[in-house]
């Protein structure tokens, strides 16, 4: 894999552009170094690394603003795009103490905020960063023996683990299965290889649709390919991450045999449970339309118009809360409640009748 570093770009077209511009007084600051600033985490891409033809990782060195974080959390990453801020959540792939940060996306569709990265992403561009969240955590007392489940990105939680651990005097064992359907699939491979050569951190990739060099494994996730590969699995603290069909299966064998925690990290597209539909109307900007119970509210909202403020589309990341009087639909539970002026997340709540929402 190839990572490209390239200089920073100079400050003098941003001061020609800045003069035709209203600017707040931080703003001018900005001008010498787009990095500082006294109420935004932003961060400079310092290095992009192809991961695969559909991943990248990309490195990060934040301004002062940044409070550090715990291996295994996350962070909503803002770019402009067309002269609109995105957001997106994405687990930190790097050890705390690294120094830098590294995020690594996997790009599953055209379009957004992944697909800019992948193709646009360049060493010298500036983004926004949140304060990074999560309870995928170890424990302040971390057990003598691991066991890590992960599947396609969801590699990329527990690899900032798995660098922790390397980095601390951690003396336990930790056995790591990372499933996928090919190599050229398989995001942070050469690291995950590197790691694989600790006595302490056994790496094994585990391959559906390809035949697996020696050391590594072929198959899919099951409770019987876990006990022929892992035989102490059920009494180790598992730390499980990647697609839901992947995790439910984690859970049905850890339900029947697991003796020890199992801590899961659930990135997944939106199961919608739909019901009826209704009129939604966005308060601040007198726009109504009708809307039909699979629709979430900030699809709604994006086909009339409106941009909002979203990042995980999933109901993680709460960046799109916003005040809500009406009856909701939650799609996810298909659980529906009326609401008074509360903070609703509008990418996983529908209408469920007449809605108004304060956007």
């Amino acid at each position: 894999m190839q990572t490209i570093i390239e200089p920073r770009r100079g400050w003098f077209g941003r001061l020609g552009q800045a003069l035709t511009s209203p600017f707040q007084p931080e703003d001018y600051l900005a001008l010498i170094n787009p990095v500082a600033s006294a109420r935004e985490i932003r961060a400079r891409v310092t290095g992009v690394h192809r991961e695969t033809g559909r991943a990248v990782s990309l490195t990060l060195r934040p301004n002062r603003l940044w409070p550090g974080f715990q291996a295994g959390q996350h962070v909503m990453l803002g770019i402009d795009v067309n002269g609109a801020r995105q957001w997106r959540c994405f687990s930190l792939s790097s050890a705390p103490q690294s120094g830098t940060l590294t995020v690594t996306v996997k790009c599953h569709r055209a379009g957004g905020v992944t697909e800019h990265l992948l193709e646009r992403a360049r060493p010298g561009d500036v983004v926004t960063l949140s304060e990074p969240a999560g309870e995928f955590l170890l424990p302040a007392r971390i057990p003598d023996r691991l066991l890590f489940l992960t599947a396609g990105s969801g590699i990329t939680p527990v690899h900032s683990i798995a660098r922790y651990l390397e980095n601390t005097s951690f003396d336990g064992q930790v056995e790591w299965l990372h499933f996928d359907r090919r190599y050229e699939d398989v995001i942070l491979l050469e690291s995950l290889r590197e790691l694989g050569r600790h006595s302490q951190l056994n790496a094994r990739v585990v391959l559906g649709h390809q035949a697996p060099l020696p050391g590594d494994e072929q198959g899919r996730f099951d409770a019987a390919l876990l006990a022929a590969l892992v035989p102490d699995a059920a009494d180790r603290q598992v730390y499980a991450c990647g697609p839901a069909g992947f995790l439910d299966a984690v859970s049905e064998w850890h339900r029947a045999e697991g003796r020890a925690p199992l801590l899961h990290e659930r990135f997944q597209p939106l199961t919608k449970n739909a019901g009826n539909g209704g009129q939604i109307r966005f308060s601040g900007s007198d726009l109504t339309t009708e809307a039909g119970g699979g629709e979430s509210l900030l699809e709604a909202a994006e086909r009339s118009g409106l941009n909002p403020a979203h990042g995980c589309r999933m109901g993680i990341c709460h960046t799109c809360r916003c005040p809500v009087r009406g009856s909701v639909r939650d799609l996810q539970t298909g659980e529906s409640r009326t609401v008074d002026n509360q903070l609703v997340r509008l990418c996983i709540h529908a209408a469920e009748g007449d809605v108004e929402v304060a956007l």
